[in-house]
């Protein structure tokens, strides 16, 4: 039963209103966090570079406020829009993808490119790590086709190419515990490869889909489309085991529209799988929150829980 697999998560306020600093140049692709704790965060965005900067302050137990927000590295090398990046789980390396149909495999800490993969044919939308020690990157693009790369080769053709989708592939998850990799389509399709059996086993969602996620223990996935949808089916037989987002999401007395109709919005699972977390391209509602905002839900009840606004100041 999910009541039993994804228990209800702690109590946590209904909205909250969070400041957003303006320091890139241009809109935000992709924000991903470091690996085991998150203390830093790389952005990608239309500046066309890297930006990595830290989540959590030095003293995380000092009352100062600290700004934590100043970019304290670059990385550049992209000729276009970055739309993904991945980290490697050493935190050493981290991948890069954008309209360049190339993937970038970058060195942290010198700051330079130590691979980058040409074999896509328009703009790479999704990247993941895969394999032993991260040795494998995973790479989706609007060329309809998913690529993997082996980081240790020095050949720069894909070691394998998926070509499933009939539709940009938007969206990535690689689950390593049951060794699948989870795909999303413009289709409207979402995949699962596994990779010991080479089965494939697809989900039919009608819309675009923007999103996929894989639970921790990899017998649900998440699925966000077009049209403000995001459905969690079983793995197994592809049953609709919950579902998240629709016209409202109530929240306290409040209630907060939740919205995707264009954008490429993500959603995962947080808090040990009993929260979904995911974007919205606008938050009004009742208290006037306006503009983007993140939202929470029960996995198992499906209310919401709180609706974060951002809004920016000066």
């Amino acid at each position: 039963m999910v009541s039993s697999q994804y228990p209800s998560a702690v109590p946590i306020p209904y909205s909250l209103q969070t400041p957003c600093a303006n320091i890139l140049p241009g809109p935000v692709n992709a924000v991903t966090f470091s690996s085991s704790g998150g203390t830093y965060v790389l952005t990608g965005s239309t500046d066309r570079a890297v930006h990595l900067s830290r989540a959590i302050p030095n003293n995380s137990n000092s009352t100062t406020v600290v700004e934590t927000t100043t970019p304290i590295q670059k990385y550049e090398a992209h000729g276009y829009s970055v739309l993904d990046i991945a980290v490697a789980a050493d935190n050493a390396r981290f991948a890069s993808v954008g309209g360049d149909r190339q993937v970038f495999l970058w060195d942290v800490e010198q700051g330079i490119t130590t691979k980058r993969w040409s074999g896509h044919n328009n703009r790479v939308e999704a990247v993941q790590f895969a394999g032993d020690g991260d040795s494998v990157v995973v790479t989706g693009s609007a060329d309809t086709t998913i690529n993997l790369w082996d980081t240790r080769s020095t050949s720069y053709k894909p070691i394998q190419t998926l070509t499933e989708a009939t539709d940009t592939v938007s969206s990535l998850h690689v689950h390593m515990g049951s060794y699948s990799i989870a795909s999303g389509s413009y289709d409207g399709r979402a995949r699962i490869y596994d990779v010991r059996t080479g089965k494939t086993t697809v989900d039919v969602l009608a819309q675009a889909v923007t999103s996929v996620r894989c639970s921790s223990d990899g017998n649900a996935l998440l699925a966000s489309t077009l049209g403000g949808n995001i459905r969690m089916l079983d793995r197994m037989d592809g049953k609709v085991l919950n579902s998240f987002g629709g016209e409202k999401a109530g929240v306290g007395k409040s209630r907060y529209s939740y919205r995707n109709s264009e954008l490429r919005v993500r959603s995962v699972f947080a808090l040990g799988d009993a929260v979904v977390l995911s974007g919205s391209e606008e938050g009004g509602g009742d208290a006037g929150a306006k503009g983007a905002a993140a939202f929470a839900w029960d996995v198992v009840k499906g209310g919401g829980y709180c609706c974060c606004a951002c809004w920016g100041e000066g």
